[in-house]
């Protein structure tokens, strides 16, 4: 069985230490795109003839940590094919933080843009580090999004 690592807040500082020590060493390398150029870039790679959504545009907050197409792999946060209806923290091959597990949350509109909103004040005690998106312009085309993109 496959040993599970716990992401908190901490590792993740640990981690984000890690890369900036290793980035600061002697040797002149070639600078990483940062991952919101990167996100989108992989966006629009996948619609290249096609005019960014909003909800594409919106989506490129998500993108860095998570994948939408089934059969695709977790990232930091988990694949969100299939999120509408079903329970959260329920996909076996991510480990999810313990508020979440316990929150009895089955994801629907409604949930994901309160999640969407903060998801730290939704579900205190979650690992999801991630600000929120204030603006209902901007949930409302990203619930879309989903909604089309995680049938």
């Amino acid at each position: 069985m496959k040993e599970r690592i716990k992401i908190t807040i901490k590792n993740i500082a640990i981690l984000m230490g890690a890369i900036l020590i290793a980035s600061c060493g002697g040797k002149e390398e070639k600078k990483e795109e940062p991952i919101i150029k990167r996100a989108k870039k992989e966006v629009t790679q996948k619609t290249p003839r096609t005019k960014m959504t909003a909800g594409q545009k919106a989506f490129l907050l998500c993108a860095a940590c998570h994948n939408l197409k089934k059969g695709e792999p977790n990232k930091v946060g988990p694949n969100l094919n299939g999120i509408f209806g079903r329970k959260a923290a329920s996909l076996a091959d991510f480990n999810y933080s313990e508020a979440l597990q316990n929150s009895d949350i089955v994801w629907s509109e409604d949930h994901i843009r309160k999640w969407l909103e903060k998801p730290t004040d939704y579900v205190p005690g979650t690992t999801m580090a991630f600000i929120g998106i204030k603006n209902k312009e901007q949930q409302d085309a990203l619930i879309e999004y989903l909604k089309e993109e995680t049938k």
